[in-house]
């Protein structure tokens, strides 16, 4: 469910993941060239045939060593140009949708990309193994389209189907179903080019909800062009977002922290407005009713589900203001999160990636204060201790252990009022953890929606050096896994609460410090035992749409 892609073979979305499986038949290529005619009709090829036949027909090797494609395209109701160079491994992608520009690329092995905020972030490697096929199947098929179709479910639970024209055996159709969605992207008007690599020039799909659809057309297609020296370096961050005061290094923001959530106090047109500080979402958004009083024109339209399905589009704020911190021209997502929490704060947006990533924070959940520093200028905390995070899409993502069963992407979500939230991927992966506790089903409010969730039995988490004995532990029920389908489940507040946290994503490192007793060295754990929940949570949830660029959305 990202947006577009860095490279050719990216750019197929869901065909992207299947990219080393167009290598799977490369040993019966041989076989193919040495004389073999193409499969009869009523003949059903294996699935490595189908694969080795689809890299003879569009010439695949064929593709020069440098290539610079632009694109005439249209998603989330706006209209724009991609421009796509590669040479070898090496990419540089460049989007302009409307009002908005963004980037992705790859530098000798480095991936990356840059959002509509002009932050460049480095992607780090997934190690989790949820690429991984656990089962594939291939059957004659007559609709949607006429082909040869190859099904492949992934141990993340996802299902791929790829469906190949049973005279040309070029791929015409690929399916993607997760998270309760089913994606599809169809290829047409191929054409052959002056090296004899065939390949589709239009590229449109969408999927099973209104308002997201998107259309792509290879306008020009330049081959082996000149390339000037650095053009795949990965560029800085387009502009500071955040403005510091002249000669300061800290700056306490105007925050209360209540119960755990942190709300910080914003200056739009005028208006004190309460955002939650929310390192779950990976973007800044807004509702979209304020945004509308406030006069802010929203650019396009696309439908996005969390708890639930609503439409989304994308305003700039011209100036805001956090106490003495300073935006400009800000690109934010319109959601429906206006929400009252307790008697003096309704919840109007959320403060998330664009802000975090923009300075080094530091949040005393014991003192209810929360200050910020310059990016990359974090040092590590006297007594406390690191915690590993992962920021490729734009939310840290941690290695935690539940029980004896490890995950690598546990999300840390300040704006979850929760301890341990497991996804269903998760569960379904360690079912030995998912014993009900016997007190039915319940609902928290989310983006959109509701979600429903059921109490586990307490579990044993292992988070950094630090182990929870009996931890409250709920799994997430709804379908879309608040808007996560690539996650194990989320650290929430009633965890964090407990530490002094600090995250600084510049260095891709966070550090808890626990304010009452000094935590055992690294690798000791320190044991904790957490209060007893009785009252139903709070969830924001995540946007999938909110990331820089959503995954294999085409």
């Amino acid at each position: 469910m990202r947006a577009w892609p860095a490279s050719p073979d990216a750019r197929r979305g869901c065909r992207a993941t299947l990219g080393s499986l167009l290598f799977a038949g490369i040993a019966t290529v041989c076989a193919l060239w040495c004389g073999h005619g193409p499969a009869r009709a009523d003949v059903l090829p294996s699935i490595d045939e189908l694969f080795a036949r689809e890299r003879l027909a569009s010439g695949a090797e064929r593709r020069p060593a440098t290539e610079r494609e632009t694109w005439d395209i249209r998603r989330d109701g706006l209209g724009g140009t991609l421009v796509t160079i590669h040479r070898g491994s090496d990419s540089i992608s460049a989007m302009t949708l409307g009002p908005f520009h963004s980037a992705r690329g790859s530098d000798r092995g480095q991936r990356w990309h840059q959002n509509d905020n002009g932050e460049t972030v480095f992607e780090r490697p997934d190690p989790s193994g949820n690429e991984r096929i656990v089962a594939r199947s291939v059957t004659r098929v007559r609709e949607p389209v006429d082909a040869w179709l190859v099904s492949q479910a992934y141990a993340g639970g996802h299902v791929v189907r790829t469906y190949f024209d049973p005279r040309s055996y070029l791929i015409v159709r690929v399916d993607k179903s997760l998270a309760g969605r089913t994606s599809h992207t169809s290829y047409d008007d191929f054409r052959t080019d002056a090296r004899g690599r065939t390949r589709a020039w239009h590229e449109f799909g969408g999927d099973d909800r209104p308002q997201t659809t998107f259309d792509y057309r290879l306008a020009h297609d330049e081959l082996a062009p000149a390339l000037a020296p650095g053009t795949f370096t990965i560029p800085g961050d387009r502009r500071s977002l955040v403005e510091f005061p002249a000669g300061s290094r800290t700056v306490r923001l105007p925050a209360r922290i209540e119960n755990g959530r942190i709300y910080v106090r914003l200056t739009i047109a005028g208006r004190g407005l309460d955002f939650l500080l929310d390192s779950g979402a990976a973007a800044m958004s807004i509702d979209g009713a304020l945004a509308r009083r406030l006069g802010l024109p929203a650019y396009g339209r696309t439908m996005e589900t969390v708890a639930g399905s609503f439409a989304a589009s994308r305003v700039i704020v011209p100036q805001v203001g956090i106490g003495p911190l300073a935006m400009h021209d800000v690109v934010m997502r319109t959601i429906p999160i206006s929400m009252r929490e307790g008697t003096k704060t309704r919840v109007v947006g959320l403060l998330g990636f664009d802000f975090l990533d923009a300075v080094a924070l530091r949040i005393d959940y014991a003192g209810g204060s929360v200050d910020v520093a310059r990016p990359g200028s974090g040092a590590a905390p006297a007594g406390a201790v690191p915690l590993d995070v992962r920021l490729g899409s734009q939310i840290p993502l941690t290695r935690v252990t539940v029980g004896e069963a490890t995950g690598n992407d546990f999300i840390v979500d300040t704006g979850a009022e929760f301890s341990l939230v497991l996804f269903q991927r998760f569960t379904h992966a360690h079912p030995e953890l998912a014993t009900p506790l016997g007190r039915g089903v319940r609902s928290g409010a989310g983006i959109g929606g509701t979600m429903a969730y059921r109490d586990l039995v307490p579990q044993r988490l292992t988070l950094g050096p630090v182990l929870f004995e009996a931890l409250p532990t709920v799994e997430a029920l709804s379908p879309y896994a608040l808007g996560f389908d690539d996650a194990d489940g989320l650290v929430g507040s009633d965890v964090l609460r407990r530490f002094t946290v600090y995250l600084d994503y510049a260095s891709n490192r966070g550090w808890l410090a626990y304010p009452r007793a000094p935590l055992t060295s690294v690798g000791i754990p320190a044991r904790m035992t957490e209060p007893k929940q009785g009252r139903d949570r709070t969830l924001t949830g995540r946007l999938r749409a909110i990331r820089s660029h959503d995954k294999d959305r085409r």
